[in-house]
């Protein structure tokens, strides 16, 4: 049996005194209860059972902060984010608490990572 192993590790850019960089949140969720289905809202902070919850706590300010800062991974591959489920893209906003819905079911083992880059700004 393959052992999986995911290391989820803060990536801040440190060159210069006023350097501007990216802080990078990274929630890594796996399905372990059964399939989880299509457009049923996920609470990445909070899943409820059926989920391992790996790395930081996302949440977005609205839909607009989920689209442009945000990418979301199923089983390594990017999906298509969207501001609503009426959009029929693969993953959608729902909550500023860090609620998402999929377009599709959500499978046991499946592993979804949720990205978010946060710009910063460092001071000397």
């Amino acid at each position: 049996m393959a052992e999986l192993s995911l290391s989820c590790p803060k990536s801040v850019s440190t060159a210069g005194a006023a350097a501007t960089g990216v802080d990078i949140q990274r929630r890594v969720l796996i399905r372990t209860g059964g399939c989880f289905e299509q457009n049923t809202v996920l609470d990445i902070t909070d899943p409820g059972t059926g989920w391992v919850v790996l790395g930081d706590s996302v949440t977005f300010s609205g839909s607009e902060d989920f689209t442009e800062l945000t990418q979301v991974f199923r089983n390594g591959v990017i999906q298509l984010t969207a501001e609503s489920a009426t959009d029929n893209n693969d993953v959608y906003f729902v909550a500023v608490s860090g609620s998402i819905g999929f377009e599709y079911n959500i499978q046991t083992n499946d592993v979804v990572q949720v990205w978010k880059f946060n710009p910063t700004t460092s001071s000397g």
